[in-house]
């Protein structure tokens, strides 16, 4: 039976051989769209940076990846009474010496800012900072484009309490855990809010060990379920894009540590801003997973993507003491 058995696996190999066809597939090229990421806080000058999309077969070198980022555009924000005009700030402007504390300030990594030439916009004078209970609106012309998008400030919601729990609950043995929160959820429908870390302490390098807040996978919740209750919860540590920090590299990744000092921002956020956040978190869940629905990321922003959102935030610190 052996020589008839290896005839047929030779016979159908070669069938198989024989029905192989070259498939080469043409993707459609698209225009580039503009992407706006942009947030004003309580008490916070707002803050928009401007990109391009980019094809899925493009580079993504330094210099692709610069090119991305808009540096001309015209961005003005209206509070309900006054238009106001942001100031444009370039990284190729600022100092080396200044370039730690423009990311920290900017949110933006001081190498990428090394790197390459980022523009954001701003107000310098802190003559608009965000206020509770306003709503905003965010005009751009950028390449010959208008787009526009509206957000308010949510009041913001006091957490009343935080600690830090060893994640393997023996005191002894372990230093790495979560911190844990608690919070008066208020007896209102349509509570929308995300969680920010940044730990201050400074790691060996004798820098803080997070140059500025960071939120973690699936940063954002609603009250759908827990409206009006009181309701304790928890979130790991987050880390930024392509981190090569050694904490983000081995057995530390995603927890606190034992004598951190780490202050969490929580803001209140508004229904579009959740939805935002949201289903980009969704999107990046499903990327690559063939058992995923695909998920379309919901954008604010009208004739571009991306978001303008409104942060009602408070500021906690913990100290990570078991």
């Amino acid at each position: 039976m052996k020589p008839t058995i290896n005839l047929m696996l030779i016979a159908a190999g070669a069938l198989l051989t024989a029905c192989e066809k070259q498939i080469t597939v043409d993707l459609p090229r698209t225009e580039p769209r503009i992407v706006v990421e942009g947030t004003i806080e309580t008490g916070r000058a707002p803050f928009v940076l401007l990109s391009r999309t980019q094809g899925y077969f493009d580079p993504t070198d330094i210099n692709s990846i610069a090119a991305t980022f808009v540096s001309e555009a015209i961005v003005t924000v209206n509070d309900g009474i006054t238009t106001h005009a942001l100031d444009r700030v370039c990284s190729e402007l600022i100092p080396d010496s200044l370039i730690d504390e423009a990311g920290a300030l900017l949110g933006i990594d001081p190498d990428l800012l090394r790197g390459a030439n980022i523009c954001v916009w701003t107000k310098l004078d802190n003559s608009l900072v965000g206020v509770e209970g306003l709503t905003y609106r965010l005009d751009v012309q950028a390449d010959g484009r208008s787009l526009n998008a509206t957000t308010t400030i949510p009041h913001a919601v006091e957490l009343d309490s935080l600690w830090f729990r060893l994640a393997l609950q023996q005191p002894n043995d372990d230093s790495l855990g979560f911190i844990w929160a608690r919070l008066s959820d208020p007896d209102t429908m349509g509570n929308h809010y995300r969680w920010l870390a940044r730990r201050t302490n400074l790691g060996t390098d004798g820098q803080p060990k997070d140059r500025n807040f960071v939120a973690p996978f699936f940063s954002v919740f609603e009250d759908r379920y827990v409206n009006g209750l009181v309701f304790d919860f928890n979130f790991n540590r987050g880390s930024t894009p392509f981190s090569d920090a050694d904490d983000d590299e081995n057995e530390e990744r995603g927890y606190f540590k034992r004598g951190d000092t780490v202050v969490v921002k929580l803001a209140s956020i508004d229904r579009a801003s959740y939805q935002f956040y949201n289903s980009f978190q969704n999107n990046v869940a499903s990327a690559g997973d063939v058992f995923s629905n695909p998920a379309n990321v919901i954008s604010n922003v009208n004739g571009g993507l991306g978001v303008w959102s409104g942060w009602g935030i408070r500021e906690h610190v913990v100290v990570c003491t078991p």
